[in-house]
């Protein structure tokens, strides 16, 4: 399916993944690339997506004089092949190899310094995504730590949207908002009832794998384009942000739905959810041996972290109501 895929935009693919995940699919793809006639530059993903490394890939494939690039991996390997991409005028194919990759079809990348990986910028994509190619056997063999990542930073989406209101309804928000919203309840309601049972045990039952995995790597990228600009107080991902820009030593090990999942537990907080609704999601960690707390993800909940964590949170959120700021705290003690 990839070579004839490439072979849509050209018979030059630049293609990049990481170090574990492009000879994953090199092994399988590359000997159709070689029938099909397509020459291949491959380069693996040895440093942080960075802009710079973005830069010297464009150069790179532009000397090449490559006609599509090809982004192999998870999310970070996503992000910086759609940077370098625009920067090429290129078209790109995503091949994302596990369900927490939403960054394989969403318009935005995440990028991090090259000095030390921790949290820079994010730039919109020019375009949208060309292609998305989806392995399910490389999928369902994903170690278990990415499906409970994945499925994690995707129910995030309606808790950060709703922010403690009921329910969203229109003309009361905006169309854009309530597209993020109706999308996030469905894949809330689909990944509690089905997303224990597939970190259970993946290749149990294809077609619930197969749906999971267009629920976490189509359905919630949409989310994220619908919901951009919107007024969501979206602490997850602030804790995500402020943990990955001040403390990327300390987290390293941490993947990004893990840091999302902990501040799951934050907007929960924050918005007031029901106990039980509450207790549903933190059953769900346990069973998916997710961390629970700030030293769970190797940051130590000092007064001075937790000061820095919560101012970030409060600049990125815009948090300036004394109601929501109390919320916040009440947030934070959820985590440590």
């Amino acid at each position: 399916l990839l070579p004839d895929e490439i072979l849509r935009y050209g018979k030059k693919a630049f293609i990049v993944g990481g170090p574990s995940t492009l000879p994953l699919v090199r092994e399988k793809a590359e000997a159709g690339i070689a029938e099909k006639g397509i020459e291949a530059v491959y380069r693996v993903m040895d440093e942080p997506n960075s802009v710079d490394f973005a830069k010297r890939l464009a150069v790179a494939a532009k000397e090449a004089k490559s006609e599509l690039v090809v982004a192999i991996g998870g999310g970070k390997c996503m992000d910086l092949c759609k940077v370098f991409s625009d920067m090429a005028g290129l078209p790109i194919i995503t091949v994302p190899t596990s369900v927490a990759t939403c960054a394989g079809s969403s318009a935005v990348s995440i990028m991090y310094t090259k000095e030390n990986g921790s949290y820079d910028c994010s730039i919109p994509k020019d375009k949208e995504i060309d292609s998305v190619i989806v392995d399910l056997d490389i999928i369902g063999s994903s170690p278990k730590q990415l499906f409970a990542s994945g499925i994690m930073d995707s129910i995030a989406k309606l808790p950060e949207i709703v922010n403690g209101t009921a329910k969203l309804t229109y003309p009361e928000v905006s169309l854009q908002k309530y597209m993020a919203y109706s999308n996030s309840v469905f894949i809330y309601d689909f990944l509690t009832r089905f997303g224990v049972q597939v970190y259970e045990n993946p290749m149990g039952d294809e077609k619930l794998l197969q749906d999971l995995t267009l629920v976490n790597l189509i359905v919630t990228s949409m989310v994220s384009g619908f919901s951009s600009g919107s007024d969501q107080l979206a602490v997850a991902h602030g804790l995500y942000d402020a943990v990955r820009k001040f403390f990327p030593v300390e987290a390293k090990n941490a993947l990004h739905g893990e840091i999302v999942a902990v501040g799951v537990l934050m907007q929960m907080r924050f918005n007031h959810e029901s106990e039980a609704e509450y207790q549903k999601i933190l059953g769900m960690m346990k069973k998916m041996n997710m961390p629970l707390t700030l030293k769970d993800l190797g940051v130590e909940p000092t007064q001075e972290n937790i000061r820095i964590l919560k101012e970030y949170n409060i600049m990125k959120n815009n948090i300036v109501k004394p109601e929501d700021l109390a919320r916040l705290d009440q947030a934070f003690e959820e985590i440590i």
